[in-house]
């Protein structure tokens, strides 16, 4: 056998043992949505932004008509479908204190022209979106970071139809399944029909994960 046929075989090989891995082991770390419910409701972070006055809960399904990808992300399983915890922020508030302030060019900085400037999601990272075993497949964080922002567009915008043009994103360090991550979404640009916004990930130690920025029409 020559050696290309070889390599080629070793490594199917080892791709087929992991996917049977996954699909053996799945229902040893599969949690509910029940599970993801309680935790998440006994979280500092979620107490915090329930006590914030500058901030109100919303339901983002409101908003699900203009931007249809936002559920992708929430497992393969009926079981594990939580719909993140969504907060907005009024133009009154301080946005800029709930960011790490050294991490956001004075350019970026949150809008005060707009109705929502910002919003805070809490989400649980299920543990069917893993690209390697126990982290989040790269292409499912650009799926929130896009589907965060465009949320966030379509909740200033509620008669019109979100496009996101571009997407950039830095990924920082990696996002772990089976942990919550938070999440600021704010927009820093605003002319016409078009948008800038920006995203941030964090864990709950507050240590930033992931940015993103992307240009957003209103059509």
């Amino acid at each position: 056998m020559a050696l290309g046929s070889l390599n080629t075989l070793v490594q199917s090989t080892a791709i087929d043992a992991m996917i049977v891995a996954r699909r053996l082991f799945a229902p040893l770390y599969t949690t509910t949505a029940a599970d993801v419910i309680r935790m998440r409701s006994a979280l500092p972070a979620v107490k915090s932004l329930e006590a914030n006055k500058s901030c109100t809960p919303i339901d983002i399904r409101s908003a699900l008509t203009l931007v249809q990808s936002y559920d992708n992300h929430f497992g393969y399983q009926p079981i594990s479908k939580v719909t993140p915890l969504v907060f907005a922020w009024s133009r009154s508030s301080d946005c800029v204190q709930q960011l790490n302030r050294d991490k956001v060019p004075d350019e970026r900085l949150p809008l005060t022209s707009v109705e929502t400037p910002m919003i805070t999601a809490i989400d649980f990272i299920n543990e069917n979106v893993n690209g390697h075993m126990g982290l989040i497949h790269g292409g499912m964080t650009t799926i929130i970071a896009h589907s965060t922002m465009s949320v966030l567009a379509a909740v200033n915008a509620p008669r019109g139809t979100v496009v996101a043009r571009s997407l950039n994103m830095d990924y920082r360090k990696p996002i772990r399944t089976g942990h919550f991550v938070k999440i600021h979404a704010w927009l820093y640009h605003h002319e016409a029909n078009e948008l800038k916004a920006a995203v941030h990930f964090y864990d709950l130690d507050n240590t930033m994960l992931v940015e993103a920025t992307s240009n957003i029409s209103i059509s």
